[in-house]
């Protein structure tokens, strides 16, 4: 006989054990089922809006959205549903109503549950929650927390608030007064964030209002614009003149300065051939005159002889023009570098009055740069004004139909059948772990196997025929 079936005969042996400790913890099981109060789970169902792509005021893009932010912004979402500060009001609300009551709140006088409704309490707690002790209203919120959980629904932008108390319309109450917590919350936070942008706009727009107050007085009166206008297109005019007359003066310098090169270079060596028109009337004259007289005495001495009393009368004329030309000379000299300084001088005195004309052009063109830029900006703020007051407007009209962050999809449902306890998982548990005790405890007292002594013992349980027994050796010497 093997191992395997001593065991199953120590079972066979002990199976009333066995089936009694089955029965027993199976039932009980189904006594800890029947004194464990129920718990019924409600839940209810929030839609998250999609985050928007831009900003609601100032239009900047907010980034790209994705599945990760997308899923992201729902987890946010479900740990802000149980945030502190709506727990606690949750908490105080169904005090007041009688709804639940926090173990912590009612000290002896309540059950050890968490989830046990009011009815098993026979006393209300005074003042309100607010007014607590910090660590009561902790121990509040960690209680109320652990029978409420947000699970995001897969693949969609919607919320489960699940919660799970000791009566059904207690769990359909809490469920559905959290989800209109959070959202009555959820707008409010919108309106808050609505009413920081519509007053940053509207600071804004005082700004430019104020900017445009100033610009208005900085701005000059009325035709200053017209004369600036004016005087710059004559400064312009006159200084085109002014440089003009000097590039005259200067041209007539040049000239003067040459005829009085010429000049001086004939008074050096009178020649005929080097003669250039002086620009003085009595020496151009004389000097015509004598190439006149100097012609007609070449004539006359190819004809005449010397000390002929004609070529003698024209040699004294030629000698008398001659002379005169050498008087004249040193006086148109003297008249030439007078010019020549006279344009000099005339030159420098236009030289100024184009600086002096170009340092007023150019104070009329900084004054008008300057008041085309107070033109610019209240150009500028104007315009900024009137897309402000156009975005306030329209953001003002817009606001009131935006959807909402969170919607209230659907009502706290209940499942009529307790979540908690679960009596036959309770009972089959129970039985099993019975049937395994009883097991247990028949193995433990199964007898130990004594060797077999006797022939007919061996016969008995091999079946086997003898054939010899062989005699027990005493120890000891022989004698």
């Amino acid at each position: 006989m093997n191992d395997t079936d001593g065991i199953l005969q120590a079972l066979m042996r002990h199976k009333g054990l066995v089936i009694t400790c089955g029965v027993l913890l199976g039932a009980a099981g189904f006594g800890v089922s029947e004194i464990t109060p129920p718990v019924y789970e409600a839940t209810a169902r929030l839609e998250i809006r999609r985050p928007p792509e831009r900003t609601a005021w100032s239009e900047q893009a907010l980034g790209p959205s994705s599945a990760q932010v997308e899923n992201l912004n729902l987890y946010t979402c479900a740990e802000m549903v149980k945030r502190r500060a709506l727990l606690v009001q949750l908490a105080q609300e169904l005090e007041q109503r009688g709804t639940w009551i926090a173990s912590a709140r009612l000290g002896d006088r309540g059950r050890t549950f968490p989830w046990t409704g009011v009815s098993v309490a026979q006393a209300s707690p005074m003042g309100l929650l607010s007014a607590a002790p910090a660590s009561m209203i902790d121990a509040c919120v960690v209680e109320l927390g652990a029978m409420i959980a947000v699970h995001p629904v897969r693949d969609t932008r919607l919320l489960d608030v699940v919660v799970d108390a000791g009566a059904p319309e207690v769990a359909r109450n809490i469920a559905n007064r959290l989800a209109t917590l959070y959202v009555d919350d959820e707008r409010r936070r919108s309106c808050s964030v609505d009413t920081a942008g519509i007053a940053t706009l509207e600071q804004e727009l005082t700004e430019a209002r104020d900017r445009l107050r100033t610009h208005g007085e900085e701005s000059p009166p009325a035709g200053d614009d017209e004369r600036l206008r004016s005087r710059r297109e004559r400064l312009t005019q006159a200084m085109a003149q002014l440089d003009g007359d000097r590039q005259r003066a200067l041209e007539a310098r040049r000239d003067a300065e040459q005829r009085l090169v010429r000049l001086d270079r004939y008074a050096g060596a009178p020649d005929t051939g080097l003669w250039e028109p002086s620009g003085n009337e009595a020496l151009d004259a004389i000097h015509r005159d004598l190439v006149s007289c100097s012609r007609r005495l070449a004539a006359a001495r190819a004809i005449y002889r010397p000390l002929h009393p004609k070529l003698a009368a024209i040699d004294s004329e030629y000698a008398q023009l001659r002379a005169l030309e050498r008087r004249t000379l040193p006086a148109v000299s003297r008249e030439l570098r007078g010019l020549v300084n006279f344009e000099a001088a005339h030159a420098a005195r236009l030289q100024a009055a184009m600086a002096d004309s170009e340092q007023a052009l150019a104070s009329v063109q900084a004054r008008e740069a300057s008041l085309g830029g107070v033109a610019a900006r209240a150009q500028a703020d104007r315009e900024l004004e009137g897309r402000l007051v156009d975005r306030i407007r329209d953001r003002l009209l817009e606001a009131p139909l935006d959807p909402a962050p969170v919607s209230f999809v659907d009502a706290a449902t209940v499942d009529p059948e307790p979540v908690r306890p679960r009596r036959a998982l309770n009972v089959l548990a129970g039985t099993l772990a019975g049937l395994l005790l009883g097991m247990g405890i028949a193995l433990l007292r199964r007898p130990k196997m004594r060797a077999l002594e006797r022939p007919d013992e061996i016969e008995d349980q091999l079946e086997l025929p003898v054939v010899a027994v062989l005699p027990e050796r005493v120890g000891g010497a022989r004698s």
